[in-house]
C-alpha cells in the first residue's frame, strides 16, 4: 500500500482553506441524519439461508462494464470471492466490453432484456455514482437506450473513493486551496481546468466546485482520467478532478499536488486537506466515485433485499475490507436502495442548473 505524504504548511493552512470558502457561500441545508442500516440477518452453518421461494437456486453474476483487471473488475472479483463463501449458490464474474457508449445504461437495458433470469435476480452490475446519473444531464439516454434513472434498481452501495482536487507543482499562487481562490479571483478564467467534458463525472465535480468557491476557470477538453492527469503533471493544464489512484504516480513524482477532497471524514493522509462535505461545509455535495451492485428494474423487493443482506454481509469479512482498505482514501459504505436513488436524485439535482447555465442540458435543446 503506498503511502501519501503532505507538507506542513499546506495542513496549516487547510483552516484558512476551510474558513476562505464558507464566507462566501449561502447557507446550507442542514445534513440530515442517515438512518441506521438494517440488521444483517444470521448465517446458518456458515451460509445465508435462502428465501421461502427458494431463491437462489443457480448461480448468482456480478457483471463488469469493462475488462478484466480494471478497478471494477478487482472490486467484483472481491466481492464475488467474499459472497461465494456464505451464499448459498456460487457468485460469479463476468466482463462486456463491448458497451462501449453509454456503460452503464446499456448494462441495463441488456440486463432487462434477460427475461426471468435477470427479472430473479440472478444477473447484477457494478456501477459508479454520481457518474452514471450525469449522462442522464448530457444526453436523451432513454431515448438512445430505452431505460432512465427509474430503471436503475440500486442493490448495494459498497464503497466510496474520494475525488481529488489536484494543481501542477510550481503554480504561481502556491500549493493551497485559498492560494488557488485568491489568484482565481484576481484572473478570471485564466486557470486552465484539464476537463473531461460534459457528461463526465470528473467535470460535473469540478464545475461545482468551482462554483461554490467563487471562481471562474478556462475549461479544456483532455482525453481519459489518466491523460487528464498527465496534461496537469507535465504543466499543459493547471488543475483538475481525479481520483487517487490516477493521479498518485505524478504526486509521488513531485508533479502534481493535491488542493481538496470529496466527502468527509476521510482516513490519513487525506483527512488534513480541505473536503467538501467536512471543513469546507458543503454537506449536500454528492461528489466522489461510489461503486454499486444493481439488479434489473423489475427484480422483487424479496430478492433484491437477500442480495443486499449477501452484499453486506460478505463486506464484513476480513479479508475481503483488508484488500478493498489498501486503497488509499477508500471508505466501505452500506447504502441501500433508497440511499442509492438518494444519492442519485441529489447529483442530479447538483448538476441540473450547471448545465443549464452552460447550454448543455440536452432538454433545453429540445
Amino acid at each position: 500500500m503506498r503511502t501519501v505524504s503532505m507538507n506542513r504548511r499546506r495542513i496549516l493552512c487547510a483552516a484558512s482553506a476551510a474558513a476562505m470558502a464558507l464566507a462566501g457561500l449561502p447557507a446550507l441545508a442542514q445534513e440530515a441524519a442517515a438512518p441506521a442500516p438494517a440488521p444483517l440477518p444470521q448465517l446458518t452453518d456458515g451460509k445465508l439461508p435462502a428465501l421461502a421461494d427458494g431463491f437462489p437456486s443457480r448461480q448468482i453474476v456480478l457483471l463488469v462494464v469493462d475488462e478484466p483487471g480494471s478497478t471494477d473488475s478487482v472490486f467484483a472479483s472481491q466481492l464475488a470471492e467474499a459472497a461465494s463463501k456464505i451464499s448459498p449458490q456460487p457468485v460469479v464474474v463476468e466482463h462486456r466490453i463491448d458497451f462501449t457508449n453509454f456503460g452503464t445504461w446499456e448494462a441495463l437495458a441488456w440486463v432487462k432484456d434477460q427475461g426471468d433470469i435477470a427479472s430473479q435476480g440472478y444477473i447484477n452490475f457494478i456501477y459508479t455514482l454520481p457518474d452514471a446519473t450525469i449522462d442522464l444531464l448530457a444526453i436523451d439516454i432513454e431515448s438512445q437506450v430505452g431505460v432512465g434513472l427509474d430503471d436503475l434498481n440500486g442493490i448495494v452501495g459498497a464503497e466510496r473513493v474520494p475525488i481529488v482536487m489536484i494543481q501542477r507543482t510550481g503554480a504561481p499562487w502556491g500549493d493551497t486551496l485559498d492560494g488557488l481562490v485568491a489568484y482565481a479571483k484576481e484572473n478570471p478564467a485564466k486557470v486552465r481546468h484539464i476537463s473531461g467534458g460534459p457528461g463526465s463525472g470528473h467535470d460535473a465535480t469540478m464545475q461545482a466546485w468551482v462554483r461554490r468557491l467563487g471562481i471562474q476557470v478556462n475549461d479544456i477538453i483532455g482525453g481519459t482520467p489518466a491523460e487528464r492527469a498527465l496534461a496537469v503533471a507535465s504543466g499543459e493544464g493547471d488543475i483538475n478532478t481525479s481520483p487517487v489512484d490516477v493521479f498518485q504516480p505524478h504526486m509521488d513524482a513531485g508533479r502534481v499536488v493535491p488542493l481538496m477532497v470529496s466527502g468527509k471524514d476521510l482516513p490519513p493522509p487525506w483527512d488534513k486537506l480541505p473536503s467538501a462535505q467536512g471543513s469546507l461545509g458543503w454537506t449536500d455535495d454528492p461528489f466522489g466515485q461510489v461503486r454499486a451492485v444493481a439488479g434489473s428494474p423489475d427484480v422483487p423487493a424479496e430478492h433484491r433485499q437477500w442480495l443486499n443482506d449477501l452484499y453486506r454481509l460478505a463486506m464484513q469479512d476480513p479479508d475481503y475490507r483488508r484488500k478493498r482498505e489498501q486503497i488509499s482514501g477508500l471508505q466501505i459504505m452500506d447504502l441501500d436502495h433508497d440511499g442509492l436513488n438518494q444519492l442519485a436524485e441529489t447529483a442530479i439535482e447538483t448538476v441540473k442548473p450547471i448545465y443549464q447555465e452552460k447550454g448543455i442540458y440536452w432538454a433545453d435543446a429540445q
